[in-house]
């Protein structure tokens, strides 16, 4: 989405290397993805409901 959208921004971060950011998201599991700081979903999802995620966090 982010090589698609000027409009979304896309962090990679590894969580061994940066605990204290993995707690504040709570990361216990991975892929985690954290849209907004808002809604967040781990594993890997179809890229559809990712979409959906991103929508609803985006408020549409």
């Amino acid at each position: 989405m982010a090589l698609e959208s000027p409009n979304v921004v896309a962090d990679m971060v590894d969580a061994s290397e940066f605990p204290d950011l993995a707690g504040k998201y709570n990361v216990y599991g991975v892929p985690k993805s954290v849209v907004n700081g808002k809604l967040d979903v781990t594993g890997a999802v179809p890229e559809n409901q990712l979409l959906k995620i991103v929508l609803e966090a985006a408020g549409q």
